[in-house]
């Protein structure tokens, strides 16, 4: 069975183009969403179109971008789909995975993604490695200051509970508690 996969990004845009493309390639059944490609798992149409899909089907889009967004999303549908011993093609592009052409250019198409990745992450961890070297601080500024910190050890002399310190300044106990080693170290 041909099993048809028809996406656009807003409820404003029009599939007719991609059902008559579907239907062209001899799909029977047809899965149609209204939405954004960027997260697989927010489209429930796709997901429904993956479980429907039995051994020997042929899963059918019309173009690479209607299915996925990313190689590495697109390239983990396809793996999830060999597993189920199902085909996949894109009827605008030269990708059919029942050929030796459409297998290399997928596998051709997520070693770049891959790269791509390893790039991303290698230039990622240079950046913060250079930022640190400069003294840029990471992570959100702390709320509670040197000021809070006197005022919550005042709190504490006057009796007043770790948990109650904390749910006042509106930090978690741990981050008091911190804080007032480090100052009473500091003063000593």
């Amino acid at each position: 069975m041909k099993v048809g996969y028809a996406r656009v990004s807003t409820k404003y845009q029009n599939l007719d183009s991609q059902i008559d493309a579907l239907q062209k390639a001899g799909c029977e059944k047809i899965f149609k969403e209204k939405m954004s490609g960027n997260k697989r798992n927010n489209r429930k149409e796709l997901n429904n179109a993956l479980n429907y899909v039995r051994e020997n089907d042929i899963f059918i889009v019309t173009r690479l971008d209607r299915c996925s967004r990313s190689v590495k999303d697109l390239y983990d549908i396809i793996k999830f789909l060999d597993s189920k011993s199902v085909q996949f093609k894109a009827t605008a592009q030269e990708i059919d995975t029942s050929t030796s052409t459409g297998r290399f250019t997928l596998g051709a198409l997520a070693l770049i993604s891959e790269f791509e990745s390893d790039l991303r992450a290698e230039r990622q961890a240079d950046g913060i490695a250079s930022a640190k070297a400069k003294g840029v601080k990471f992570g959100r500024k702390c709320k509670f200051n040197e000021e809070n910190c006197m005022e919550a050890l005042k709190m504490k002399n006057n009796g007043k509970s770790n948990t109650h310190i904390a749910t006042y300044f509106k930090i978690h106990k741990s981050t008091l508690l911190r804080h007032l080693s480090k100052y009473r170290s500091s003063i000593h």
